[in-house]
């Protein structure tokens, strides 16, 4: 499980990096300031993003991350992260991981890599945790906060939002008040191996995340290291709770989908696999054989 005090460890930090989507001048101080302070900025056309650095005198190295090399790049990554060096990751505009670049690489290195991953001037908390989660789906929903506080009626409310967005992220807002109880409602809700992040206080200097398979998320949940304050926003990866419906010919669909996206098929199968817990080597075989 991943239990992450961004400010209060002393990891090596990824930072997802909100830029200008037109105006270059619609850029946070904080934005700037962490783009200033990294070793590397990953970028997803170092020609395109040169423009901006320029305009703000940021001298950096710059590495391509783009849809084709997200996978090809973590080990390049991990070697200037073992050295204590921060990244940022860019998109040429707007927000990385968000129909653009950077969710199947933090998706890949959250599973094989000790750091902190977190965002930086991406809008609201809610796209704050999507960024820094990598959780792959190609869509979200928002819900807010929830509106039920009883113990049925809270959980007719989030089986009707699982089943009406079944392909998509799901986020919404709680209060520290009923964090405890609403967890504890999706453990018995949600299949044993779906995924789920909790955000909280996210930008500031107690930022936590906690993320894992909701068994392990609700056991730490209802233990005393869980800190009941601040702003809560809980992030459900809802990709896994199709794994174990799904078959073949849903796999090829995936992969083809993939494939589509210009991705070639081995990296399309890596995609795909990830996305449903399967390897490579399985995916693949199952989309040669159709």
């Amino acid at each position: 499980m991943r239990n992450q005090s961004t400010f209060k460890n002393d990891k090596p930090t990824i930072y997802l990096v909100g830029t200008p989507i037109g105006n270059l001048e619609d850029i946070s101080f904080r934005a700037l300031e962490t783009l200033k302070k990294v070793s590397v900025i990953c970028c997803e056309d170092t020609r395109t993003s040169q423009i901006f650095l320029k305009k703000y005198e940021i001298n950096k190295k710059l590495i391509s991350l783009h849809k084709h090399n997200e996978s090809e790049r973590i080990q390049e990554i991990i070697k200037i992260l073992d050295d204590k060096n921060d990244v940022a990751i860019i998109s040429d505009a707007g927000c990385p991981a968000i129909s653009d670049p950077g969710a199947n690489f933090i998706k890949e290195i959250l599973n094989v890599y000790d750091c902190n991953v977190t965002s930086v001037n991406v809008g609201p908390a809610y796209i704050h945790a999507i960024v820094a989660s990598g959780y792959t789906a190609k869509e979200n929903y928002f819900h807010g906060f929830l509106e039920n506080k009883s113990d049925k009626s809270k959980v007719d409310e989030l089986k009707d939002m699982l089943n009406k967005n079944s392909k998509s992220i799901i986020s919404f807002y709680e209060s520290v008040h009923r964090i405890k109880d609403t967890i504890s409602k999706m453990n018995e809700i949600l299949n044993s191996n779906q995924s789920v992040l909790i955000g909280r206080e996210l930008t500031k200097l107690n930022e936590q995340y906690i993320q894992g398979e909701i068994q392990a998320v609700n056991n730490f949940a209802q233990s005393e290291d869980f800190i009941l304050k601040g702003e809560i926003v809980v992030v459900v990866d809802t990709q896994k709770q199709q794994v174990d419906t799904m078959n073949d010919n849903e796999i090829i669909l995936l992969v083809e989908e993939e494939i589509k996206q210009g991705y070639k098929l081995k990296q399309a199968c890596d995609i795909v696999g990830a996305k449903i817990n399967k390897s490579k080597n399985e995916v693949y075989q199952i989309f040669i054989k159709k």
